[in-house]
């Protein structure tokens, strides 16, 4: 097993995975990416080669969250000193999420052939 695949499992997969471990203790109550990260410990997988991803896009979205929230207070008191350095970094911010959404997708999947109405009551 290796990182890569660690970190594609799903979280109730990796919590099957882990509870193989013995030494792993309260496995039901961790997020995922603590789960990646205990197994990893476990198995000795490096960590150094981590890919970017997973909770740094929830990262960066409660960044954008705050500083449009900062924007918004600014312009309500009318302070735009800052304002145009604040806009930008919200872009820059996107920009990166949307760059990680790139590079952490993987193959799409595929969708069913026919898709039926649900049963009526």
């Amino acid at each position: 097993m290796d990182l890569k695949t660690l970190e594609r499992m799903t979280v109730p997969k990796l919590r099957e995975e882990a509870l193989k471990i013995p030494e792993l203790g309260g496995v039901r109550g961790m997020n995922k990416e603590a789960l990646v990260r205990a197994i990893a410990v476990a198995y000795k997988i490096d960590l150094s080669t981590r890919r970017r991803g997973g909770s740094g896009r929830h990262e960066l979205k409660k960044q954008i969250r705050e500083l449009r929230a900062k924007i918004t207070d600014a312009i309500r008191s009318k302070q735009t000193a800052d304002l145009k350095k604040m806009r930008r970094h919200v872009k820059h911010l996107k920009a990166q999420t949307r760059r990680l959404a790139k590079t952490t997708s993987s193959a799409p999947a595929e969708a069913p052939a026919s898709i039926s109405p649900p049963p009526a009551s």
